[in-house]
């Protein structure tokens, strides 16, 4: 949209990478949750975990265990968010910055696409 509108490529890429964020860390959220839950959490009394040392149970728990607002969830989201999460994104701004997003800018029907193998030998 850049190149042929009048839209800077930093706003762009502010939208782009909040729309991905958003959806990149609530599709994976509840499984760092989950880990959270049966490595960090305390164990019961004589260090047995409640779930086995399961996700898959753990997970089954959190999902017959949910509420109307899917809170168990995403409870602590928002602390991940403050903590990780602008690291993170800072980290892919300057990521992107510097060139390591832009690894498939080469042309559709160049050498380097259709022979990667033998482009560089000689």
């Amino acid at each position: 949209m850049w190149q042929y509108h009048d839209f800077s490529y930093d706003y762009i890429k502010v939208l782009n990478m909040a729309f991905s964020f958003a959806v990149a860390s609530t599709v994976a959220y509840p499984a760092y949750f989950t880990r959270e839950m049966v490595d960090i959490w305390p164990k019961e009394r004589g260090g047995h975990c409640t779930w086995d040392n399961s996700y898959r149970k753990c997970f089954k728990w959190q999902v017959d265990n949910m509420d109307m607002l899917y809170y168990n969830y995403f409870s602590g989201y928002w602390r991940w968010v403050r903590t990780y999460g602008f690291l993170y994104l800072g980290a892919l701004w300057l990521a992107d910055n510097y060139g390591m997003m832009s690894n498939g800018n080469e042309t559709f029907n160049g050498l380097e696409v259709i022979n990667p193998i033998f482009v560089e030998s000689s």
